[in-house]
């Protein structure tokens, strides 16, 4: 299980499925139960989320996001789904979502972790999250909005970006796809995900470059003939390589 449970959670031991569910939740733990089995019921697919992404309404008023876990790159080719290690990666995403929301930094809230070991040191894992209502990757916000109104999204994605650094975070795979941009009455709001690599340390102004490099890669990568990204687009991700004034 964790090294520390946080507070308001509770631990659920069941053969090899293990579970952190915040308290007062049964009905997801039933539905992690289910996802344990391999029998999760169809669940409904987010407006440009990831396959195997799928939102699940509990009961009125509360929407979840079960996210199972799927690797990317060449080792997906023969391994899709299972990570070898003792402290698994959706119990460390839920102690960073914890810290980070504590520190005023903006994503969805982490309402439960989930992993079911096949043999010690080798699992697959899953989080569930409170959804966020009218939120979607800021790739796809980018795709779908005028040209006016892309330069907006990503000075809120830099800030959100910029305050989680100030909190001394440091994301590792930052990308145009782990953002949620959602418009609210005071504007566009950008929320990070996909924190289970993340990590706390002293945010130096070479990682603060390097954040921002990894974001140029990743535009080059999803937009390579300049056919989405605007140049106030670029220019709002530069302040990512700023250091806190």
């Amino acid at each position: 299980m964790a090294r520390r449970i946080p507070a308001d959670f509770a631990a659920i031991r069941e053969g090899r499925l293990r579970l952190l569910v915040r308290e007062g939740l049964p009905e997801l733990a039933e539905l992690l139960r289910a996802w344990g089995r391999d029998v999760l019921p169809q669940g409904r697919a987010l407006l440009g989320g990831r396959g195997g992404v799928e939102a699940f309404e509990l009961r009125s008023g509360l929407v979840v996001v079960l996210r199972p876990y799927q690797r990317g790159g060449l080792v997906s080719r023969f391994n899709q789904t299972r990570y070898l290690g003792f402290l698994p990666r959706p119990f460390r995403e839920l102690a960073a979502s914890e810290t980070l929301r504590a520190a005023g930094v903006s994503t969805p809230q982490v309402l439960a972790a989930a992993v079911k070991w096949d043999v010690p040191g080798c699992y697959r894992g899953a989080v569930a999250t409170r959804e966020v209502p009218g939120a979607i990757n800021l790739w796809h916000y980018l795709r779908m909005a005028a040209p006016a109104e892309r330069g907006p999204a990503c000075v809120a994605a830099a800030a959100t970006t910029r305050r989680m650094h100030d909190a001394g975070a440091i994301h590792p795979d930052l990308n145009l796809q782990n953002y949620l941009v959602r418009r609210t009455d005071s504007g566009l709001e950008a929320a990070v995900i996909d924190l289970d690599r993340l990590r706390f340390g002293e945010v130096t102004a070479r990682i603060r470059r390097r954040a921002f490099d990894r974001i140029c890669r990743s535009i080059r990568k999803l937009d390579p003939e300049s056919a989405v990204l605007t140049l106030d687009c670029v220019e709002a991700f530069h302040s990512v390589a700023e250091a806190r004034r």
